[in-house]
């Protein structure tokens, strides 16, 4: 018998000890840098041309830290956006007339084209990803499908072709193409200033979104 046994002493465990405090610190902090750094490559390269190494560089991280946080660019894209979804959002919650009118909407789209602005890079990002990453597109129409269904909570025709209960696939289709529409004429009128097209742009941007929400609503 051993000494410790005759004594009657016991083995105690290690404890199992998580991540310490700073630890956890320099994950977030290595994390936000990383998004910070992909706004600024975004910015400047463009989605397209933007590499790892233009992120890590700025970041002033090794490749190594960047995969502990994200296995691609599109998965460090896809959380910087999820900063900017609520924001998005907010803009279109604006709208909170259930039967606007033309001059609701010209007020409204002037505070849309403030925001476009403002975010420029992620709204020209925005347009690049979708034909870019194979899950692109569908990233792009899952949040298209929520800006709907909160437009739906106070508008007829976007409740229609967004409730469960009452949408079909005609109008779930007519939906998406008047928000399409609507996306579109927005990015030119932020975007392209010196347009001669512009006052038609604005005038055609609000008559289609208009007509969807007298049409879809019957």
């Amino acid at each position: 018998m051993t000494e410790r046994a005759k004594t009657g002493a016991t083995i105690r465990a290690m404890p199992v000890r998580g991540p310490t405090e700073l630890q956890q610190l320099q994950k977030r902090t290595s994390h936000q840098k990383l998004l910070d750094a992909t706004y600024s490559a975004f910015s400047e390269l463009s989605y397209p041309a933007t590499t790892i190494d233009d992120i890590v560089g700025r970041a002033q991280v090794n490749r190594s830290t960047f995969y502990r946080h994200f296995d691609s660019k599109f998965a460090v894209a896809k959380a910087l956006y999820g900063q900017f979804w609520p924001k998005l959002f907010a803009e279109y919650d604006r709208l909170t007339m259930s039967d606007p009118d033309e001059a609701d909407l010209d007020a409204w789209i002037d505070g849309l084209i403030e925001f476009y602005r403002a975010n420029k890079p992620l709204m020209v990002t925005l347009g690049q990803i979708p034909a870019l990453e194979r899950e692109g597109a569908r990233w792009e129409e899952d949040k298209r499908r929520e800006i709907i269904a909160r437009l739906g909570t106070r508008i007829a025709a976007f409740r229609k072709s967004s409730a469960p209960a009452e949408a079909t696939p005609d109008s779930r289709v007519a939906a998406r193409m008047a928000m399409m529409v609507f996306e579109t004429g927005i990015y030119h009128l932020s975007f392209m200033d010196d347009s001669p097209e512009r006052d038609a742009i604005r005038r055609y941007t609000i008559s289609e979104f208009l007509r969807f929400i007298r049409e879809g609503a019957d």
